[in-house]
C-alpha cells in the first residue's frame, strides 16, 4: 500500500491520539493480530463473539506501530506499555475503517470496476482481473473480502503502482452495497443477475434488485453499468439510470451478443461474441455454460477499460477456477466437481449441467442445503431435485434438513435406492464407500454454512 502517516489515519477516522507520534509511518492495515507485520496499523474491530480491543496488545507484540481502538481504558493501558507507539481512540472502529478506506481511495487515479450479483460475481470478478492483468497492473478483491469489512481492507491493500482494480461487492442487507460504492466510486459496474439469495432478509426479488442497483449510486453520466440481458427482474428497463447502460445477451438485442456456444465438458467452453460490429471467438478453460455469461460480462467490462480482443482472449486462457468453485479433481478413479463455496437454485442447476457434461460412468450429485431462501425454501429445494432428475443425474444424495425436499423432487425420476437423504454430513461419510465407486463423477455443492468441502476432502483421501 501507499504509506500513510498516523496523522492521516487519525484525521480520516476522526480519532483522538492517546499516545505516539502523528508523523509515524504506517505500511499496512490489518484487523487480525495474528497476521500483523512490522509497521502495520491494527484496527480493533468488535464482533458478536470477540472484542478487537483485547487483541491490540498481541498486535503490538507482533510489530504493529499503531492501534485504532474504541475502549478508552484498554487504550490507556496499551499506551502506558508502549508510549512510543500510536494509539488512536475512535467511537466506532468499523466506521473509522470505512472512512479511512474512502480517504485512501481518493489517492488513486486508476480504472475502478465493481461487480455484484446473486450468482457468478466472484467468477466474473476473477475473469475481469485475468483479462485486465494482460494490459494493466490490476488489483482484485481476495477470497471472502467482499463485505463491509473486507472491501475497505481490499482498498487499503492497493499497491502504489496499481493501474486498475476489480472490487467484488456482496451484501446481506440493503444499504451495504451503497456504502461500498461510496468508497470505490466505480467507473464501470457489473450486475451479473438477480436471484433469490438473501430473499429471507430482503423480502422479494424486486428488493434484491434495488439492493444490487446500489452499485450505481455513485456512477456519473459517462460511467457505465453492464448487465446480463436475460433475466426477468434485472432488465434494461429496470436498470436504467443517469449513466451509460450496456448489456450482454444471446438474443441479438444486446450490445455484446453471444453465439456458437460449444460445451467441451470438463475441458471448458468455446463461444463467439459480437461487439463493436465484429465477431470474435473465445475459449474458456473452466467448464459450464453459465461461465460463458460471466465471460461475456468480463469481456464487456475490460473492453470499456481499453483491453483489446486479443488481450481478452489471452486473459481468459490464463484463468484458473477459484478454490471451491467448479474445481474438477480426481483420485482413486473418481472425479470430484468441487463447487462447495456457496449455493443458490440457479448456481446448483448450473453445477448439475457441468456434472452431466463431464465424462464418467455414473453422475452423482451430493447436495447440501441452500440457506437463506425464505418461505419458499421447500419449493426451491424440490425444484432443484427435480432438475437433477430431469437432466440425468443417476444418484442424488441430500444432506441437511431442507435437502429432504431436494430428494423428494429427484425421487420422481430416480430409482428409490438411488435417492438418499442424511440429516448430517457425518452420517453420509460413514457409508460413503458403499455408494461411491471408481468411474463415478461426483458433484459436491451446498451453501457456505453447510461446509460441504469436508465431503470433498473425504472422497479424495
Amino acid at each position: 500500500m501507499k504509506k500513510l502517516t498516523v496523522e492521516e489515519i487519525r484525521k480520516a477516522a476522526a480519532g483522538e491520539l492517546i499516545t505516539g507520534n502523528d508523523e509515524s509511518i504506517i505500511s499496512g492495515i490489518e484487523m487480525d493480530s495474528r497476521v500483523i507485520k512490522a509497521g502495520d496499523c491494527f484496527f480493533a474491530l468488535t464482533g458478536e463473539r470477540s472484542d478487537g480491543n483485547d487483541y491490540a496488545l498481541p498486535a503490538f507484540e507482533n510489530g504493529a506501530v499503531c492501534a485504532v481502538m474504541t475502549d478508552r481504558k484498554k487504550a490507556g493501558e496499551l499506551a502506558e506499555r508502549f508510549p512510543d507507539r500510536a494509539v488512536i481512540l475512535v467511537d466506532n472502529a468499523e466506521e473509522a475503517l470505512l472512512a479511512l478506506a474512502k480517504y485512501y481511495m481518493q489517492k488513486f487515479d486508476i480504472i475502478k470496476i465493481a461487480v455484484t450479483g446473486s450468482n457468478g460475481k466472484t467468477t466474473t470478478k476473477d475473469m475481469i482481473h485475468a483479462i485486465m492483468s494482460v494490459k494493466y497492473k490490476t488489483h482484485k478483491t481476495p477470497v471472502n473480502r467482499n463485505n463491509l469489512i473486507g472491501l475497505p481492507l481490499t482498498v487499503l491493500s492497493l499497491d502504489e503502482d496499481a493501474e486498475a482494480a476489480v472490487f467484488e461487492m456482496g451484501m446481506d442487507i440493503a444499504g451495504e452495497i451503497h456504502r461500498m460504492a461510496e468508497i470505490v466510486k466505480p467507473d464501470i459496474a457489473v450486475i451479473t443477475n438477480v436471484g433469490v439469495s438473501h430473499i429471507e432478509r430482503l423480502g422479494s426479488r424486486e428488493d434484491i434488485l434495488a439492493a444490487k442497483l446500489e452499485i450505481t449510486d455513485f456512477l456519473k453520466e459517462d460511467d457505465t453499468l453492464i448487465i446480463w440481458d436475460g433475466g426477468d427482474v434485472l432488465t434494461r428497463k429496470s436498470a436504467e439510470g443517469n449513466y451509460r447502460l450496456l448489456s450482454a445477451g444471446n438474443d441479438g438485442r444486446s450490445d455484446f451478443i453471444i453465439s456458437d456456444v460449444v460445451n467441451k465438458g470438463e475441458d471448458g467452453m468455446e463461444f463467439s461474441l459480437e461487439y463493436n460490429g465484429e465477431m470474435e471467438k473465445f475459449k474458456l478453460g473452466v467448464p459450464g455454460e453459465h461461465n460463458v455469461i460471466n465471460a461475456s460480462l468480463a469481456i464487456a467490462a475490460a473492453s470499456l477499460a481499453g483491453v483489446a480482443k486479443e488481450e481478452a482472449k489471452k486473459g481468459l486462457l490464463n484463468l484458473k477456477a477459484a478454490e471451491k468453485r467448479m474445481n474438477i479433481r480426481g483420485a482413486h478413479g473418481i472425479k470430484v466437481i468441487d463447487d462447495t463455496y456457496n449455493a443458490s437454485p440457479p448456481a446448483v442447476r448450473a453445477a448439475i449441467d457441468v456434472l452431466i457434461s463431464t465424462k464418467g460412468v455414473r453422475k452423482i450429485a451430493v447436495l447440501g442445503d441452500m440457506l437463506d431462501l425464505g418461505s419458499k425454501s421447500c419449493d426451491y429445494h424440490r425444484e432443484v431435485g427435480k432438475y437433477a432428475g430431469e437432466r440425468g443425474v443417476e444418484v442424488l444424495i441430500g444432506i441437511g434438513q431442507m435437502s429432504r425436499f431436494t430428494c423428494e423432487g429427484a425421487a420422481e425420476y430416480l430409482e428409490k435406492e438411488n435417492v438418499r437423504h442424511f440429516d448430517k454430513k457425518e452420517d453420509f461419510l460413514k457409508i460413503m464407500s458403499d455408494i461411491v465407486k471408481s468411474g463415478d463423477v461426483i458433484l459436491v455443492k451446498g451453501s457456505r454454512g453447510m461446509a460441504m468441502e469436508t465431503v470433498v476432502k473425504k472422497i479424495l483421501e
